[in-house]
């Protein structure tokens, strides 16, 4: 009797451990041996994070399945394997053992009809790193609008969030300013997963042909809307270069959008990516305005002199490094608060006139990667910018409501 009371709790403790495991859309679509594929000839969107639970590649996984034939591999911005720097631009066949590789970061951004030929199902799995400007979300709304075009079904391995599903923040995008760093009229952080985020486009069509469209996310099990991507018991996998550990995802929503502007480091070219904010010009005094600011009650600073190298060569920077705290839920905000570091920094004379003379063709990349007009003169002109973190947070209550339709997970 003992033996099988011990049985039936060691069974019921493996039971409710596997509930409590988030599985990916990978994993589920493996577990079913591929069975809404069945018979398809498939496309595979994917990359280095593409892989299942305990670690599998996904292109061979689905090159090996005996239920469908994997007819090409298609790469994001980084290409298959996470490794090329952002914003290089690739229009080279590559090959992953015998099947082709076509970039959708080059001269073209969605799969052509010549790409798309032989294939009768499109499947589209990365990672996302739970931001607008991430250029995933962008290739797969467009690889959604290519599959409408072309009458293909089209399929979303459904994947955490790793930003949690309920962080909203910041302005929705300005749909004057959409681009390829802001396809979608969501707010910057917009706490959806990607397949949510299909599924609210298709019907709102936000894409074109989206009504023609037929749509599946395979959906995750285990995942719920708290959980951080610590909590999802899953290994991150660096979505791109600069984003190796999920860290440096939390610092890329802290201070990416600040990063867009030249005059600022933000750690790209160091070993703390996304999580350093200094300049070339800054001062000790200045450094430790930023420390004693009350900016550091909300996320903790420590001042720190840091070499990066860019193009332009390795240089010494002054400034901070970003020090997470261990529960990210006592962060009332992550993204507003760098335009408050930033309207530190201009109280500084030589990074001022650094500052205002910065080229127009600053303020307009950093007008799409905000998705707003008008914040870089208001940062220039110091504004006090709690009203407009007020009205950013009335547009954020809106789409909450708005999207809430088109959640699957709970």
């Amino acid at each position: 009797m003992r033996k099988y009371l011990h049985f039936v709790f060691c069974w019921l403790f493996l039971a409710i451990s596997a509930k409590a495991q988030v599985l990916t859309g990978l994993d589920n679509l493996v577990a079913e041996h591929f069975a809404p594929l069945r018979g398809k000839h498939v496309g595979l969107i994917t990359n280095q994070t593409g892989r299942t639970r305990d670690g599998r590649f996904g292109p061979d996984l689905f090159a090996k399945s005996s239920e469908i034939k994997l007819v090409a591999l298609f790469a994001p911005e980084h290409g298959i394997m996470g490794t090329r720097p952002a914003g290089i631009e690739s229009d080279t066949l590559e090959r992953y053992d015998s099947v082709p590789v076509y970039s959708l970061y080059g001269s073209t951004r969605k799969p052509t009809r010549k790409m798309l030929r032989g294939i009768d199902a499109l499947v589209f799995d990365i990672q996302d790193a739970g931001v607008r400007p991430y250029t995933y979300l962008s290739t797969m709304i467009d690889a959604m609008e290519a599959a409408a075009k072309n009458g293909i079904p089209f399929y979303v391995l459904d994947r955490p969030n790793p930003l949690s599903g309920n962080r909203v923040e910041g302005n929705i995008l300005d749909t004057s300013l959409e681009s390829f760093v802001g396809i979608l009229p969501v707010p910057y952080l917009h706490g959806m997963t990607l397949g949510e985020l299909a599924r609210m486009a298709k019907a709102k069509s936000w894409f074109r042909d989206a009504a023609k469209l037929k749509l599946t996310v395979i959906s995750m099990t285990g995942w719920q809307r708290s959980m951080y991507w610590p909590q999802t018991g899953l290994s991150w996998i660096a979505t791109s270069p600069n984003v190796p550990s999920f860290e440096n995802d939390v610092g890329l929503a802290m201070l990416g959008a600040t990063g867009e502007l030249g005059i600022l480091s933000v750690g790209i070219g160091s070993d703390f990516p996304f999580l350093r904010i200094g300049s070339r010009l800054m001062i000790q005094d200045e450094v430790q305005r930023f420390v004693d600011s009350a900016f550091q009650h909300s996320i903790p600073l420590h001042p720190e002199d840091f070499w990066a190298t860019t193009s332009a060569g390795t240089k010494l920077y002054h400034g901070v490094r970003l020090l997470l705290p261990p529960h990210l839920d006592s962060v009332p905000a992550f993204y507003a608060p760098q335009f408050l570091v930033l309207q530190m920094m201009l109280h500084d004379t030589a990074f001022r006139a650094s500052f205002d003379a910065l080229p127009s063709s600053t303020n307009a990349r950093f007008q799409r990667v905000t998705g707003m007009y008008g914040l870089l003169d208001s940062l220039r002109r110091c504004q006090e910018m709690a009203p407009l973190i007020a009205e950013w947070q009335k547009e954020d209550t809106a789409f909450e409501a708005e999207r809430k339709p088109f959640l699957l997970y709970h």
